[in-house]
């Protein structure tokens, strides 16, 4: 990911929450100004399923 995103740049993901989630959202909170986690509501609530929305890459 480093190599393809421009400083300042977005990236977005739908992730599956479970063994190794936490890790990866630490590693990216490292790289970019804020990472937030949105649930889309049509999901179902027992789903673990959520989007990750990274933004201000730093490069």
């Amino acid at each position: 990911m480093r190599e393809t995103l421009k400083p300042g740049g977005a990236f977005v993901a739908k992730m599956f929450q479970g063994a190794g989630s936490d890790a990866w959202l630490k590693d990216l909170r490292t790289s970019f100004d804020k990472v937030s986690i949105r649930k889309p509501g049509a999901s179902r609530p027992e789903s673990r399923e959520v989007f990750v929305v990274a933004k201000g890459f730093e490069g």
